[in-house]
């Protein structure tokens, strides 16, 4: 590959982050998500494909279906892939904008474990867990609380 052909998970890691249902068909059946906020669904590790698409479809339920993330910079080689984006949503005459990290691991060209983060982990939570009941903030099977 030349200096001047972007790597091919680049153009993974765009596309995911256009429609994050993507998820799916580039990750391992394995794959760990760290979640690295302090509480409910924004905190923990999610085990296996299945969890973390549903703790990820659970954000976009949260946000009343509003969820838009937008890419600035993305860097990527065969082993890792960084993406410096913005995440916006509104839900009920609220708006929740933030800067966010994504640190993705790759192995064999597949995802095989990410790690999320966001500039202002106390306003994500406001948004996406204060006016959620416990119930509805029950985490996905598959998962474990960082703080247990």
């Amino acid at each position: 590959m030349s200096d001047r052909e972007p790597h091919p998970h680049i153009a993974m890691l765009r596309a995911i982050y256009r429609d994050f249902s993507l998820l799916a068909e580039f990750a391992s059946d394995d794959i760990v998500l760290h979640a690295a906020g302090s509480r409910d669904i924004m905190t923990g590790d999610y085990f296996g494909k299945q969890a973390v698409m549903a703790k990820e479809m659970e954000l976009y339920r949260r946000s009343g279906g509003s969820l838009v993330m937008t890419t600035d910079d993305i860097v990527a080689n065969d082993n890792f892939g960084v993406v410096l984006g913005r995440l916006a949503a509104d839900r009920n005459g609220q708006r929740f904008e933030g800067e966010i990290c994504g640190l993705w691991r790759f192995e064999n060209g597949v995802i095989v474990e990410h790690w999320e983060n966001c500039a202002d982990y106390p306003a994500a939570e406001r948004f996406f867990v204060d006016e959620f009941d416990a119930e509805a903030g029950a985490q996905p099977v598959g998962t474990r609380n960082s703080a247990e």
